[in-house]
């Protein structure tokens, strides 16, 4: 006890540190509102008044009874960034669905133009709804609000510059998937709740106003700076290198093409294309010492203060004003807060370790930004450094000053020094953020320390100092800043060829499921255990049952299946498309359909379905089912079928209309499955009480006549004791009419609407005799008007038949032994169903 006091007090702002972070972590936990429930209540009660106690009567306690104050700032200042909005002249008060409106605000950042449209940040002023039944005059709000254009903005639009758009506004959000992405966290973070897609450039115009001070345009210099150069690199550069410099050098990377984002993903040198230490280093260096020279030549400044010191002082604003230049992102502002700290640390010769410092800059950060600390970003970065600086040098050297050989040359050994210095960086910060990079992404380059030994000069030694010299260069002397830039081109083609011909190697990274908490715990035990000095056999037999505890329960479903009394049915939301995960009491995995919204930069597959099933902890699939080769059925399967390996396939034999649907049986029969045409009658999963069968379309009568692939779809019944599921793909009312006629049982507890609930299916007919106590919708936010039909919707109600919509609910879970079924969505809300409906006969 007494050697942990003395380690938090002679840590005390790391000790500070670690409890705001425990605390803003606690409130993601806590109810959305105040005040919160008697327990939480009575432990900080509990806890402030030990810490009371402790200041009071136990003089050696005192340095730690602040701690307490620590923790609940952090769990009061994040909670309230975490609720509603509730400020009512904020937009996002307004904006609670799409809608139409004319709103005027200023530019807040650069305009970045990917090739295809055009996005920015508003400021947003005043607002008027195109609605009739609203005010005609226009209402002041405030608030952040992302726009977005197809085409590019006028010259005039710069930042700073007043306009008015009419744009479609909705409030920011995300795919209430587990395992997905939560773009609206990542856009709350930056204070973004509002987005809006503006028609055609021709529907922005600047607004005129009386003119301002100067003084007040101050702020939107360093985004006039970054869109000055973006323009500048665009202009003069094909986009992959234009790409390259503006990722290096303003933050923005949008004109990296996503094949080269694969690309660096693969070989696991993506960081470095976000600003972060190395480049404020580089800066930093640049700069003290050119101050420094410049500072001496100046006999009465050598005479009359400290040159170096002044040096540093002069430094410290031009990294401020770089960081705004490079976005201000998490990345950049850690590396800029530890710098200042460092550079404060210098001057008043208080150097110590760095943990202290990454401490103060995560506590500024999260001061500012709180909900930083749920981001990727923010969790990464602080891993890394910290990793690099706790785990970088207990590494053994291979090579020291006094034991390298006599007859090697000292510029060889200092150069093997560096390139082990630079690979055990790498390996340092691997180590450290593993566990982070598979929670988030689930995806580990085997390749990415010695890629970085690689990757990492050419850009950031050779491409990266090139573009810092020719960026303050390029309004006045634009020929010498491009220059400058074609000496560091080489770097970046070099660098783009490397990273596309390793990204071609079979294995060169590796995709697993999500670890858990306590595995995440676990790992970092057994790095505390690999790293600790003086080690003994004790600690050996304990680091290496950890290590087969830690590996046995990662790749327990690898080699066991987890068996059980519940089947788990999973509608996924994956916009406007289909996704379904059936799981069944043998451990056994099958998907019916995958897809959904799609576009260059977004792939339902990778960034939808694939986390979910890696957060369900699974790692191959016994099977797919897709209903019909529509794309919006099947667009995310090709990089499913490629990672999870299903043994077999059932589709509906129609050719598709679209190529990738040739190419995804391909990839299912090279990764060793069959694919099979299922026909009406056909059984197509039998098992432990569970049947999988195949009602239709094909061989029902009348059923092959039709034009229509959608009337064509695969019908699939689930039963499982008592329980029954029906997925009728996108049949409509003729194809339904047709299973009535043919005499098919179709009586379901679960509906999956058939053809997203649009007004040409669901007749009355079919859907009395499926008769469900159940209705899921799979459809996207913007279909809402038509999918699923209001006229459906209005029946539904009327029978008192409940209709959950994943674009409203986010996924729903069906969870059944056979009999009592229960229901749950993302969203937070459930259902029970205890007593099972009439059980019919599977096929004809």
């Amino acid at each position: 006890m007494e050697r942990l006091i003395r380690r938090c007090t002679d840590n005390l702002l790391v000790s500070a540190a670690i409890c705001f972070i425990a605390g803003a972590g606690a409130a993601f936990y806590l109810p959305p509102r105040w005040p919160v429930g008697p327990e939480p209540l009575a432990i900080v009660a509990v806890l402030l008044s030990l810490s009371l106690l402790a200041l009071l009567f136990i003089r050696r306690l005192r340095p730690l009874a602040a701690l307490f104050a620590f923790f609940l700032t952090g769990l009061v200042h994040t909670h309230g960034a975490l609720q509603p909005i509730d400020d009512p002249h904020h937009i996002a008060t307004f904006v609670t669905q799409p809608t139409k409106v004319t709103l005027v605000g200023r530019m807040l950042t650069m305009a970045e133009y990917d090739g295809e449209q055009t996005r920015w940040d508003l400021d947003s002023e005043a607002l008027l709804p195109h609605d009739p039944a609203a005010p005609s005059a226009f209402r002041p709000v405030r608030g952040k609000v992302r726009l977005t254009v197809p085409g590019t903005l006028a010259p005039e639009f710069v930042p700073g510059k007043k306009m008015m758009v009419m744009a479609s506004l909705d409030r920011i959000s995300t795919y209430q998937t587990p395992g997905a992405f939560d773009y609206r966290l990542h856009m709350a973070a930056q204070g973004i709740l509002c987005s809006g897609w503006i028609r055609s450039p021709h529907e922005i115009v600047p607004v005129a106003e009386p003119l301002r001070p100067g003084w007040r345009d101050l702020s939107f210099v360093p985004e006039r700076i970054r869109q000055h150069a973006a323009g500048f690199f665009a202009a003069r550069f094909d986009r992959d290198v234009a790409g390259f410099f503006q990722a290096l050098l303003i933050g923005s990377t949008v004109n990296i093409s996503p094949r080269l984002i694969e690309a660096f993903k693969d070989n696991g040198c993506f960081h470095v294309l976000s600003i972060s230490g190395l480049h404020l280093g580089l800066l930093g260096v640049f700069c003290a010492v050119l101050f420094t020279w410049l500072l001496k030549r100046s006999t009465w400044l050598l005479l009359h203060v400290h040159v170096p010191t002044l040096a540093l002082t002069l430094t410290a604003p031009i990294l401020l004003f770089y960081t705004f230049i490079a976005g201000f992102n998490v990345p950049a502002v850690r590396s800029l807060v530890t710098a200042l700290l460092v550079l404060f640390a210098v001057m008043v010769r208080r150097q110590r370790t760095l943990i202290h410092l990454i401490a103060g800059a995560a506590l500024i950060v999260l001061a500012v930004t709180p909900l930083a600390l749920f981001t990727p970003s923010f969790q990464l970065s602080f891993a890394a450094v910290l990793a690099i600086n706790l785990i970088y040098p207990r590494l053994p050297l291979f090579l020291t000053p006094e034991e390298a050989p006599s007859t090697l040359s000292p510029q060889i050994g200092r150069a093997i020094r560096v390139l082990q210095s630079m690979l055990y960086v790498s390996l340092a910060a691997t180590a450290g953020t593993l566990p982070i990079l598979l929670y988030h992404f689930n995806r580990v380059s085997l390749i990415g320390p010695v890629m970085n030994l690689v990757i990492e000069p050419l850009l950031c030694l050779w491409a990266l100092p090139c573009g810092l010299l020719a960026l303050p260069l390029i309004p006045v002397f634009p020929n010498l800043a491009a220059l400058l830039c074609q000496v560091g081109r080489p770097a970046i083609e070099l660098t783009v060829w490397l990273s596309e011909a390793v990204a071609r190697l079979p294995h060169a990274s590796v995709w697993t499921i999500t670890p858990n908490a306590g595995e995440i715990v676990l790992y970092y035990c057994l790095l505390v255990l690999l790293l600790r000095p003086g080690k003994t056999a004790r600690h050996l037999v304990l680091t290496l049952a950890l290590t087969l505890v830690l590996a046995g329960s990662f790749t327990r479903s690898l080699w066991l299946r987890e068996t059980g009394q519940d089947l788990t049915v999973s509608f996924l939301d994956v916009g406007q498309g289909t996704c379904t995960l059936v799981q069944l009491p043998d451990g056994g995995a099958i998907l019916i359909d995958g897809g959904g919204y799609q576009s260059e930069q977004f792939d339902p597959g990778q960034s939808l379905i694939a986390p979910f099933l890696w957060r369900q902890r699974i790692w191959r699939l016994d099977g797919l089912i897709i209903t019909h080769p529509h794309r919006d059925h099947y667009n995310g399967l090709p990089f499913v079928a490629a990672r999870f390996r299903p043994q077999w396939a059932m589709v509906n034999g129609d050719p598709g209309e679209e190529p990738d649907y040739e190419a995804l049986m391909q990839t299912i029969r090279k990764q060793g499955g069959t694919a099979r045409v299922a026909r009406a009658g056909d059984m197509l999963y039998g098992g432990r009480e569970v049947e999988i069968a195949c009602l239709g379309m094909n061989d029902v009568s009348g059923a092959n006549a039709t034009g229509s692939i959608n009337d064509r779809s695969l019908v699939v019944r689930l039963r499982y004791k008592m329980r029954s599921f029906l997925f009728p793909g996108d049949i409509g009312n003729a194809s339904e009419n047709r299973l009535l006629r043919a005499g098919i049982a179709v009586q379901s507890d679960v509906l999956l609407a058939p053809h997203h609930g649009s007004r040409t299916s669901a007749g009355a007919s079919f859907m009395d005799a499926v008769a469900p106590a159940l209705i899921v919708v799979s459809a996207g936010r913007r279909g809402q008007e038509t999918h699923p039909a209001k006229e459906h919707l209005a029946r539904w109600r009327q029978l008192q038949i409940p209709a959950l919509i994943t674009a409203r609910t986010g996924t729903v879970t069906v969870r059944t032994n056979g009999e009592d079924m229960h229901v749950a969505t993302r969203a937070g809300e459930s259902l029970r169903l205890e007593k099972a409906g009439k059980d019919a006969p599977l096929g004809k």
